[in-house]
């Protein structure tokens, strides 16, 4: 959570209340109010322990317990779990019905989510810029902003909400 915190501290110099990735193919952009994700391709929202909508046409249900996150996303069931180790957030388990992990700190976010792999690095402004390969050639230039409203949701909805657009091809 310490992880987490610090991103989101990292990211609070603009304080654009939008969460972006963008690759050389695609654009996902999605507005973090309060309790809720909204965009184009995602509709989430937290209520207590469950976050529930839909993102990128699929159903999503998952209920957040603890160190824990557990549900489906469309047919595939989901569960992992997270822990924070010396400043850096690290997520395991499986996602988009594929083993993934995730690694985020104030630094640097890699990891595989679905059939995505990323090395992305912290600029001086809080993005994160690097390169993903879901699968194929490498993308570059990667960018991903992570707004502070959706670390103050919490690490099970921050890390459910990057898992859920990290591993879209």
């Amino acid at each position: 959570m310490t992880a987490l915190l610090t991103v989101g501290a990292a990211a609070a110099q603009g304080g654009d209340p939008y969460l972006y990735l963008r690759t050389p193919n695609a654009a996902i952009t999605a507005r973090v109010t309060g309790d809720s994700v909204s965009g184009p391709d995602l509709q989430l929202s937290r209520d207590g322990k469950t976050l529930r909508g839909r993102a990128f046409g699929q159903t999503v249900f998952l209920g957040l317990n603890g160190q824990e996150l557990g549900g489906t996303v469309g047919r595939e069931l989901t569960r992992m779990s997270f822990e924070d180790d010396h400043g850096v957030t690290r997520a395991r388990g499986s996602f988009y019905g594929r083993l993934s992990e995730l690694n985020l700190s104030k630094d640097e976010l890699t990891g595989t989510v679905g059939p995505c792999s990323y090395d992305l690095k912290a600029t001086k402004d809080g993005s994160y810029v690097g390169s993903r390969s879901c699968g194929g050639v490498p993308e570059r230039p990667v960018i991903l902003d992570i707004p502070p409203a959706l670390t103050k949701q919490g690490t099970g909805m921050t890390l459910a909400t990057l898992a859920l657009i990290l591993g879209v091809p």
